[in-house]
Parts: structure tokens; C-alpha cells; sequence
């Protein structure tokens, strides 16, 4: 996998809602994104050409999500509350970095996160598969778009789906989650992944 199909898989899919799909009310997963600061688990990726990919991923907020994929092997993106760190198994170099800020999944892991600001949101619908609410960045809405989607009963995140401007689409869905579990914060530092990947 190159360090570009590491990035959109970072950051890729649109969401089509059925024509039953219904709207709600966002406020009771306002208050859960609000409240969600650490967490940790394993996530199956669907990558734009269809591959599949799994692996652990640990978060926290602001800023800060390690992925770490089983295969291949040292593949790696790290966003460190700034930039984004791609790390290609297939490549010598030091990773490749990106500003967080350019890229959707920086909604999901800001600090103050409120699905109430002006521009955010897009739409919120409910199916069989839960609730999905589509949002972008009211400053940069032509950088991408994400859509989160939760179970109710209780809330909690189950995926998110994300197109990029370039229209690539990359899904992850999160296998295993668990809240409130803080990391260790060398986990979310680039340059020492960078030094430790040579």
C-alpha cells in the first residue's frame, strides 16, 4: 500500500441515504462527541480500490488518533494534533506529513467539537444501520466531508465514512471500542515512530 492510499484510507465515503431513512435530533450525539476524549479499539478499513484492511487504533482528544494496520507490517498513521504522519512499509523515507487541519477526520478529534455550528452539519438521518450525520468544516467545506455513524441504544460511534475533494471514499468501521481508556501520549509522536521506523 503507497503512502497516498494510507492518507485516504485516513481520511475517505459518502453516504447515500435510503429514501426511508428519517431525520434527527443530533443533540444527544453532541453531547457524546463532546464527552468522547479517549478511546481505543480495532477497526476494519475498505479502502477506495476495495481492499480491506484491520488493525488497532487508539485516540485522543484534541488532535491525536494512532492507526496501526496488521498488514503489511509498519504501516502506520499518526496524527499528532497538527500534522499527519504516513508511514509506507514499502518506503526508506521518513513519513509523509499533511496538516491535520486539511483533513476531515480533524472534525471528529477536535476540542471543542459542536455539531451546533453554523456550517457543520449537512444532514442527520436514521435506517436500520443507525444514525449517520454527514458534516464538513464550515472553513474549508471543499476539503472533504465525513459521515459519522452511531448506534442509539446506547450511543456510541460505530464508523465513520469519509470522500476527500478528490472524491476518493475510504470507510472505517470500528470492530472493537473502548472509552475512557487514555494512551500513552508517545503513541501520537511522529518523530519517534520516525526514529524508531529506520
Amino acid at each position: 500500500m503507497n503512502r497516498r492510499a494510507l492518507l485516504l484510507a485516513l481520511t475517505a465515503l459518502p453516504f447515500a441515504a435510503p429514501a426511508f431513512a428519517q431525520a434527527v435530533d443530533v443533540s444527544a450525539i453532541n453531547a457524546y462527541l463532546v464527552a468522547l476524549r479517549n478511546a481505543q479499539g480495532r477497526f476494519r478499513q475498505t479502502n477506495p480500490n476495495g481492499s480491506v484492511q484491520t488493525g488497532a487504533f487508539y485516540l485522543a482528544k484534541p488532535g491525536r488518533i494512532r492507526f496501526e494496520y496488521d498488514q503489511p507490517k509498519g504501516a502506520m498513521v499518526i496524527a499528532d494534533g497538527t500534522n499527519v504522519g504516513v508511514f509506507d512499509p514499502k518506503s526508506n523515507r521518513n513519513p509523509t506529513r499533511y496538516p491535520l487541519s486539511r483533513t476531515p477526520l480533524s472534525l471528529l478529534l477536535r476540542e471543542n467539537l459542536s455539531l451546533r455550528e453554523p456550517g457543520m452539519v449537512l444532514g442527520a438521518t436514521r435506517d436500520a444501520a443507525g444514525v449517520h450525520v454527514t458534516v464538513v468544516d464550515p472553513r474549508a467545506p471543499n476539503d472533504g466531508r465525513m459521515v459519522m455513524t452511531f448506534s442509539e441504544d446506547p450511543i456510541a460511534l460505530r464508523a465513520w465514512a469519509i470522500t476527500t475533494k478528490t472524491g476518493q471514499r475510504t470507510e472505517v468501521a470500528l470492530t472493537e471500542l473502548s472509552t475512557g481508556v487514555s494512551s500513552n501520549p508517545s503513541l501520537f509522536n511522529i518523530e519517534l515512530a520516525a526514529a524508531n521506523y529506520r
